[in-house]
């Protein structure tokens, strides 16, 4: 009887952790969020927009062309009142860029877009950077090929009023302990740096960011709208728990 007793609660054990596994898969699908260009809390400067030159992902990508281009998200980095996380609780951060064959500057082929984090820490306003010039980039990549960041990788600082700090080897989780307990992310935003030019041409997406306890959220970028509706989502989800149970009982 005492076997009989174990048998099941190892079956029931092995079902649960499918449903779990399942649920797990369900809520990472739901931590993708579609950007389109109706969305208010995304915007770019004349140089920049979500357009479908270079799809990826999906029907569309955020174009940057031209010099000292920003597309900006989730905040207003200027605004001292504007807070979306402390820095101290950031997780991860990245995206993914292309360069376009059709590109050129007078830096270097490689030349990478950029991707900042902007922060207030009191009332001074800095960004963390990520340029591919001081992440081993320059050589190693081909035109019209994404590529993605880390977390881990060099991200440089510039300070409002000062510049750059010219120091391009540290992480995130470095600079996160050299800021104040209270500096906070005010805005994230893609784009190029100053001297790249009218004729660069570069491509960015599926920026990731994840702060505190909260969820790692995907920023996917489209022209239009192509995530399944939530409705159908969850009728796969149910779809797939009752499949699970059906394999359950006939296993019983």
């Amino acid at each position: 009887m005492l076997k009989q007793i174990k048998e099941s609660i190892k079956k029931q054990t092995k079902t649960v952790g499918l449903i779990l596994i399942a649920s797990a898969a369900f809520s990472a699908q739901a931590t993708i969020m579609e950007v389109t260009p109706d969305n208010v809390m995304w915007a770019g400067d004349a140089n920049s927009a979500i357009t479908d030159t270079a799809p990826r992902s999906g029907n569309g990508s955020v174009q940057l062309q031209g010099d000292r281009t920003r597309f900006f998200g989730l905040g207003n980095p200027f605004d001292p009142l504007s807070n979306i996380g402390l820095l101290d609780e950031l997780l991860d951060f990245s995206f993914e860029w292309a360069i376009s064959s059709a590109s050129s500057n007078n830096y270097h082929p490689d030349y990478t877009p950029a991707l900042r984090l902007h922060i207030w820490d009191g009332s001074q306003r800095s960004e963390l950077i990520w340029e591919g010039a001081y992440n081993d980039v320059y050589g190693n990549i081909s035109k019209d090929t994404w590529y993605q960041t880390a977390f881990t990788d060099n991200f440089y600082q510039w300070v409002s009023g000062v510049g750059v700090t010219e120091i391009y080897n540290r992480t995130l989780t470095d600079w996160q302990s050299l800021y104040s307990d209270g500096a906070y992310i005010s805005a994230v935003s893609m784009g190029a740096g100053s001297g790249a030019t009218t004729d660069y041409l570069a491509f960015g997406d599926n920026l990731t960011l994840q702060i505190g306890s909260g969820p790692a959220i995907t920023y996917n970028f489209e022209l239009a709208a192509t995530a399944v509706p939530e409705p159908a989502g969850i009728a796969l989800f149910a779809g797939g728990l009752l499949l699970l149970m059906r394999r359950f009982k006939a296993k019983n």
